[in-house]
């Protein structure tokens, strides 16, 4: 039986040593843990051997047919030749007169194909089957060699005391073997469940590290906390507010933290605040959703108690978005809303003031046709600042009304040229030059080609009056895929940075004379374009302003 049983220690012994993946891949050359059983039960026919020249009946079945059967009936047929052949090298080293049935019954080469059929449904069998597999082989390796070693000349006549023998060494080997199935299936059983909880706990901790992972990229302020207060588990934005409380403050030192035994006046108000909402969340055990205004920003406050299946709490979550950004975008929001409305009085009141003005003009002009020639620089003066005070008006108009504006399919270039006598007359009256570079291949533009003259026009006069005598300014398209840029460079004293952030505000404007309006109509045409402005300065050098035009809204307009 310790023979037998041998195989067993072995077998425990190889696979505590080998990993749990010896059930499943095999680190040795075979698949599964059949390697390690044909070692075991190898090392156990041999002892089974060395110990046979000991044997008390000549009718005993011999013990290394019961670790051939056991052997062979987990690891099949092919795999058990190998097993197979042992027995039989060992059968020739321990017997210097061999016959036949004694080659055919202690190899176990006369049972071994009942040991074949058997072990194709052995491995899918239940446990109780698998004894049942066993134990009916080893009977009937039991009466194979009885009958053998009866019908052999040279045994003795069969007495009660041989009897008694024969059947203690059967039920040994009934015992070993099923000692031997059982034990293997504890320790198979073991390391299948050893390799699955090591399965879930690699699975727990990749899951864990994919919460953490997620809890930090999540633009929310998160934390858990247990049922007595202490943090389970933070991410990167909650311990960023904690840190204000306490500075040196890290991760690791957080988890554990409790926080609910914090003192208020070791803390900020703001937390302090928190943590009274969170025992309040786990004495009424309800949720708490609350806006708290705090002198660092504003943040939505969502506090949850988590309960057991019993209904009992295990712990709170706090979830808390920062709604400054959300609140300071609301309040502009508001102010625009406000400017709009501002904007809508103040274009119907300018537009009931141009009508007065005309009147007055109108007057004006008659007044000055029945006054002395001497008072006619007097209505030139009047009759100019009326017309100044018109455009003004006229700018704040297109510049308040965002109107719709009617568009057709035309070439930019078309409309430069028309415009380029005027700009040359413009130049030479100021000593100045222009100079127009055409692009290649310039596709046509949806356009409202007086808005775009407009805008080419308060870009050019603006450039002109930067320059001093003798300044250049250079109009030239560009082409590049579905997008043409235009630009007006002059050769003025460039613009400071801290006034190029503002230069597109209205009333805003760095001329002493100037209204500030111009620039912002200029944006407000190009972005009813669905275009872009853009300008680039080089103090003391020059001043580009760049309007780039997208053909690919040709199809919505």
């Amino acid at each position: 039986m310790l023979a037998v049983g041998s195989a067993v220690f072995f077998f425990l012994g190889v696979i505590e040593r080998s990993g749990y993946d010896s059930l499943h891949n095999g680190r040795l050359a075979w698949r599964g843990y059949s390697p390690v059983v044909v070692f075991s039960f190898a090392i156990s026919i041999m002892i089974c051997w060395f110990f046979s020249i000991y044997s008390a009946s000549p009718y005993a079945l011999h013990m290394g047919v019961v670790s051939l059967i056991v052997g062979v009936m987990y690891i099949g047929p092919l795999r058990g030749m190998v097993l197979l052949g042992l027995g039989i090298i060992m059968y020739f080293l321990f017997n210097d007169h061999w016959n036949w049935s004694g080659l055919l019954i202690d190899t176990g080469l006369l049972l071994f194909p009942f040991i074949c059929i058997l072990s194709l449904r052995f491995r899918t069998a239940t446990l109780k089957v698998k004894r049942l597999f066993v134990a009916i082989l080893i009977l009937l390796s039991a009466v194979l060699s009885m009958i053998i070693s009866m019908l052999s000349e040279n045994t003795l006549p069969m007495n009660t005391q041989l009897w008694i023998i024969v059947v203690m060494i059967v039920v040994a080997a009934l015992g070993a073997g099923d000692y031997c199935v059982q034990a293997i299936e504890r320790i198979i059983e073991k390391k299948q469940l050893n390799r699955q909880m090591l399965r879930l706990s690699n699975k727990f901790i990749t899951e864990a590290e994919k919460l953490r992972q997620i809890m930090n990229v999540a633009p929310l302020i998160i934390t858990s906390l247990d049922e007595d207060g202490r943090i389970t588990a933070i991410n990167a934005s909650a311990l960023q507010l904690i840190k204000r409380s306490i500075p040196d403050l890290t991760l690791e030192s957080a988890i554990g933290l409790h926080l609910t035994d914090l003192k208020k006046e070791d803390i900020t108000p703001g937390l302090y605040e928190i943590i009274i909402l969170i025992k309040a969340a786990q004495s009424g055990q309800e949720t708490i959703n609350k806006l708290l205004r705090l002198g660092y920003g504003s943040f939505y406050v969502n506090i949850v108690p988590l309960f057991t299946p019993s209904e009992e709490l295990s712990g709170v979550v706090i979830l808390s978005q920062d709604t400054t950004e959300i609140e300071q975008l609301r309040n502009e929001l508001n102010h625009v809303e406000q400017l709009s409305l501002v904007g809508k009085m103040a274009a119907s009141i300018t537009h009931e003031i141009r009508n007065p003005m005309a009147v007055v003009r109108g007057f004006l002009q008659l007044m000055q046709e029945k006054s002395p020639p001497s008072l006619d620089h007097y209505y030139v003066i009047v009759m100019d600042e009326l017309d100044r005070a018109n455009s003004i008006i006229n700018d704040f108009l297109s510049l308040a009304q965002n109107r719709v504006v009617e568009k057709q399919r035309i070439h930019l270039h078309s409309i430069i040229e028309e415009l380029l006598p005027l700009l040359w007359a413009d130049a030479n009256l100021r000593g100045q030059s222009i100079v127009f570079v055409q692009g290649a291949n310039i596709p046509e533009l949806n356009l409202n080609s007086k808005e775009i003259k407009q805008l080419i026009l308060n870009l050019a006069r603006n450039g002109m009056e930067a320059m001093e005598d003798k300044g250049e300014l250079t109009i030239e398209t560009h082409s590049n895929g579905n997008e043409v840029t235009m630009s007006i460079q002059d050769t003025g004293p460039g613009i400071s940075p801290d006034k190029l952030e503002k230069l597109f505000e209205p009333f805003y404007t760095t001329k002493s004379k100037g209204t500030g309006l111009g620039l912002s109509l200029c944006l407000s045409i190009v972005e009813r374009h669905h275009g872009r402005i853009q300008v680039e300065s080089q103090q003391g050098i020059k001043t580009t302003f760049i309007v780039t035009f997208d053909s690919a809204y040709d199809q919505i307009d």
